[in-house]
């Protein structure tokens, strides 16, 4: 077993040095202590690896102990005597084969002096903690090393240091001691001992080898040490930890899912009938409305206000979000919530607010949640590391946009800001969708040119994305198909009439409906790099996210479009690469045409260029006045956090930091360099 042991590779399987410390504390039973000891050393002469090698007796007893082992049969050693011995015990720092497994007195002679064949064990009183002091040491025969200590948490010096200074590291400990009362010096003990087996009130020999005194330790002659002691495992070894166990693993799909809201109400003027659901069929007391400053002062949560009102129910309202919200003022907004208690939450505007309202929802209903944790990356969604808290228990969650583009209303995505570092986190989590979504025509009737144009092309890229990802299926394929339609239909004149201000409530209702349905679409099949990029540029440079999602789409385009690309992206249901056919689809749909797939992609690029320019969107980076100096200089941060970011997984081309790079480049200069 050892020699297989030994053969298993780097680290061993088992096993290491052996080295145990007994300590016998003040409160031990000596008579017990001291004959379990001599039990384990005579045992096959001390060769046991577990053996006890040295003693550490409290001072209180150490003369009791001594008196204890010699009326048994043990001989304590005189000085000159125990210098003899050292001088055999160890050959050039190493033990002595030729002492391992003799008996005292053979050991004696070999030392230059005499003693009866009737002493069992012979015993050094040690001076030292050195590595030089031979009684500290392993002997793997029928000697032991003794010290004496002040007290038990010398002891524990003691212990510690023969381990770190003699070997033994990983391998076993033992203690003696009163363990029904002193409960708490045993926990001490075992929580410092860097040893896996911790061996109390046992002959350590014997317990150590398992199941004689305890049956906690599977039987075994090989003792795993753990990392302590360059070992694969810490327990003791058996003919499991020898056998090669083969698993055959076939390729599987794992089950995928469409979620939504539970309740998603659509239609111009739906908004005061769907809140009649707060009373007449919730029951609902509370309402704490979040929204930003802008809304709030222009009158947006009027026609929410004034039918609680009507319902008799209690409201107050949060308006203190900024445009990229931050923890600290979700912080704040929860903190609102607490002291107000409410049972129903109404988040209403653009992303921020829907995004800022979830953040305030979890730290509302569950106070303890971690930041960081939420924000943690994952692969597949059901498998990550942090489970977030059940949502909804303290308060319904409803979310009502106020701008056609973000999809929040729908999906299980908020992003947050720290505020101390600036960097944006994407959460990810379907505990944090909204319970009801109200999509109502007549809250975007109003909205400014600037925000028409940057909401509708994020939700284009929205579309493509999710078309795109690793993780599409037939069922959001067919809502980003038919909200892109929509979009390219109905955004220019959504834009006109923001300039105009002459409201079309046709554009607006198809902008509206385009928008959710471009969120259910992604809450499901994620996004891309496109998104990771533009999250980074809008927290670096401050554009607007639509904005910026706009002026990288393009790059996004034809990187994912690669039929060979350097690596490409992961899940179990994507086999192959065959972005560019993707593409080609979504171009035959909204009628592109062309010779073949890469003409069909050109196309589909030119289609949304000429939609980019229609609403006012400007072609590069650098015409947003961003600085070039700063821009380059903080250009290797930026790939950098873009590479982190949690919607790269879900891309279809797995991106390299120099390609993100290029891409960056690419969109600041609206140069073409291949990527």
């Amino acid at each position: 077993m050892v020699k297989a042991a030994y053969s298993s590779g780097t680290p061993a399987i088992g096993v290491g040095a052996g080295n145990a410390s007994a300590i016998i504390d003040s409160t031990a039973d000596i008579v017990n202590a001291v004959n379990s000891i001599i039990h384990s050393k005579t045992f096959d002469n001390g060769m046991i690896c577990a053996t006890e090698q040295t003693l550490i007796v409290d001072k209180t007893i150490y003369n009791d102990v001594k008196k204890e082992f010699e009326k048994r049969g043990c001989m304590f050693l005189d000085k000159k005597q125990a210098d003899m011995i050292r001088k055999v015990m160890l050959i050039n720092g190493a033990l002595n084969a030729k002492i391992v497994g003799q008996r005292p007195f053979q050991i004696a002679k070999m030392a230059g002096f005499e003693i009866p064949e009737s002493v069992k064990v012979i015993i050094g009183e040690a001076t030292s903690l050195e590595p030089d002091e031979a009684f500290g040491h392993e002997k793997l025969t029928t000697i032991l090393g003794m010290y004496k200590s002040d007290n038990f948490d010398q002891a524990l010096d003691m212990a510690d240091t023969l381990l770190k200074n003699n070997g033994g590291l990983g391998h076993t400990s033992v203690l003696w001691i009163n363990n029904n009362t002193e409960r708490e010096k045993l926990d001490k003990w075992a929580e410092r001992m860097k040893a896996c087996r911790l061996i109390v009130n046992t002959p350590s020999s014997l317990g150590g080898i398992g199941d004689l005194y305890n049956f906690k330790f599977a039987p075994s002659l090989t003792l795993g040490c753990g990392s302590w002691g360059g070992n694969s495992v810490s327990e003791n070894i058996g003919v499991k930890h020898l056998l090669n166990v083969k698993t055959v693993a076939e390729r599987r799909e794992n089950m995928l899912w469409f979620r939504a809201p539970e309740k998603v109400y659509i239609k111009k003027g739906c908004l005061p009938v769907a809140l009649k659901e707060l009373k007449d069929v919730m029951g609902k007391k509370r309402v704490f409305i979040v929204t930003d400053s802008f809304l709030f002062k222009s009158g947006f949560t009027k026609a929410i206000t004034d039918r609680l009102d009507e319902m008799g129910i209690v409201h107050t309202t949060f308006a203190d979000v900024e445009p990229d919200p931050s923890l600290a003022s979700a912080q704040k907004g929860a903190e609102a919530m607490r002291k107000f208690e409410p049972d129903c939450i109404i988040a209403v505007g653009g992303g921020s607010a829907m995004d800022a309202g979830k953040i305030m929802w979890v730290l509302y209903e569950h106070p303890e949640a971690d930041f960081m944790d939420m924000a943690m990356r994952f692969i597949d969604i059901r498998k990550r590391v942090y489970t977030f808290p059940n949502m909804g228990e303290k308060a319904y969650f409803i979310a009502v946009p106020t701008s056609a583009g973000t999809g929040s209303e729908v999906t299980p995505f908020a992003v947050i800001t720290d505020q101390s570092t600036g960097v944006k986190y994407p959460l990810a989590d379907y505990q944090l969708m909204p319970k009801m979504a109200i999509v109502d025509a007549d809250m975007m009737r109003t909205g400014p040119r600037g925000l028409t144009s940057a909401s509708g092309i994020d939700a284009v890229t929205h579309c493509l994305e999710a078309y795109a990802s690793v993780m599409a299926t037939p069922f959001t394929d067919g809502l980003a198909l038919k909200s892109l339609q929509l979009i390219f239909e109905n955004l220019p004149a959504a834009y006109d009439s923001a300039i105009s201000g002459v409201y079309d409530p046709v554009a607006r209702e198809n902008m509206a409906n385009a928008a959710t349905m471009a969120g259910m679409a992604f809450a499901n099949a994620f996004l891309g790099v496109c998104h990771s990029m533009a999250h980074k540029l809008g927290a670096f440079h401050h554009l607007p996210h639509g904005i910026a999602n706009a002026l990288l789409i393009d790059e996004v385009i034809r990187f994912n479009s690669a039929e060979a690309p350097a690596k490409m992206g992961t899940f179990s249901q994507y086999t192959h690469p065959h972005t560019m056919r993707r593409y080609a689809e979504v171009a035959e749909f909204l009628g592109v045409t062309g010779k073949n797939d890469e003409a069909k992609v050109e196309g589909l690029i030119k289609k949304i260029d000429e939609l980019k320019d229609r609403i006012g969107v400007k072609k590069t980076i650098k015409d947003y006045g961003v600085d070039e100096k700063d821009f380059l200089d903080r250009l290797d941060a930026m790939v950098e956090q873009a590479f982190d970011d949690q919607c790269t997984g879900a891309n279809p081309r797995f991106p390299l930091f120099k390609e993100i790079k290029q891409m960056y480049l690419n969109a600041y200069y609206g140069t073409h360099e291949k990527v």
